[in-house]
């Protein structure tokens, strides 16, 4: 068999195991315990598992995703978060080969999963998941593994202080966000968390690449919300909401097909579709805004009163476009 894919195939196995591990750092940092005792348990009947029990997918399946003990349902994802970090594990080694990026790309990628899930299962980001992820950036690019940028500086490589000027920058561009929706919405139109994720990032990638990231991560953000806005819309009845949003994604919609295919060039159309799209964008923008949380007690414990989409989770999905795709 040819090495490189039994190395591949390593590669593959290894990221089923961390994923087993990183497993235990997203629920036990959401139960406050730590990640080294006790040893494995049942979440539900608290029995500790026997070594076959922890075998990466097998023992999932070879239980039928159910506890050795009480028999109740384990969570699936389990088996999910591992089969996707040896995916990812095994996408990094085919793109950056043997090499340090792969290793810190997999350290990359273990913390960026680590976030994302704590964020979608209880919308918490913890700082030190993030401190974790922005020394690994700053250590990559201080030694200039990532070759952002050549040269150097008088102390410094060029790759570390633009690390550096990403974190800061990162971290700085959703503080104002964060601060202008407070500041005019007396809202949370963005989490806390959500400025530590974006300033880890911007220490991995570079004040140069952030910008990227962050601008991907609003777009997938939309692609997001919408969706499941208009079903919550749909769910509680709101017609009188539901209908300008149909009605401003149908004008989109006629607009972006008629200056494809039928621009006559008058402005009074042209005009014309602008003044009804900002008519509609504001009034929407405006009740969008209404549905947020008005601080971060609300946030945290009416849940179910407000809009609430985690941002980080587009972060990390628009970071991992960017390290596969760049």
């Amino acid at each position: 068999m040819d090495f490189e894919i039994v190395l591949g195939i390593f590669v593959f196995i290894t990221g089923l195991c961390i994923g087993s591990f990183l497993n235990v750092v997203i629920l036990r940092a959401l139960s406050e315990e730590s990640i080294v005792f006790p040893a494995s348990k049942c979440p539900k009947c608290q029995t500790p598992l026997k070594w076959w029990h922890n075998i990466p997918v097998i023992s999932y399946i070879g239980l039928r995703g159910k506890c050795a003990f009480c028999h109740e349902k384990i969570s699936i994802q389990y088996p999910i978060i591992e089969l996707l970090t040896g995916y990812l594990f095994l996408s990094a080694y085919m793109k950056f080969g043997i090499d340090i990026k792969t290793i810190f790309a997999m350290c990359f990628l273990s913390m960026f999963i680590v976030i994302a899930m704590t964020d979608i299962k209880e919308h918490v980001c913890f700082d030190w998941h993030c401190y974790i992820l922005a020394i690994f950036g700053l250590v990559y690019n201080f030694f200039n593994f990532g070759e952002l940028y050549t040269g150097h500086t008088f102390i410094f490589y060029t790759s570390f202080v633009a690390s550096i000027l990403g974190l800061l920058l990162g971290a700085g561009v959703i503080a104002i966000i964060f601060g202008l929706g407070y500041l005019f919405f007396k809202g949370m139109v963005i989490g806390v968390g959500d400025i530590l994720i974006a300033g880890a990032l911007g220490a991995c990638f570079g004040y140069k690449y952030i910008l990227l990231i962050l601008l991907g991560a609003f777009v997938i953000q939309v692609a997001i919300i919408v969706p499941l806005f208009l079903h919550k819309l749909y769910k509680k009845k709101n017609f009188k909401l539901l209908v300008p949003f149909l009605a401003f994604i149908g004008i989109s919609v006629i607009e972006a097909l008629y200056f494809k295919y039928l621009d006559l060039g008058i402005m009074a159309i042209n005009w014309g579709f602008a003044f009804v799209q900002i008519i509609f964008g504001y009034y929407l923008v405006k009740q969008i805004l209404a549905t947020l949380p008005k601080n971060i007690d609300e946030a945290q414990n009416n849940p179910d009163d407000a809009m609430r989409v985690p941002f980080g989770p587009a972060l990390v999905a628009s970071a991992l476009v960017f390290l596969f795709l760049h």
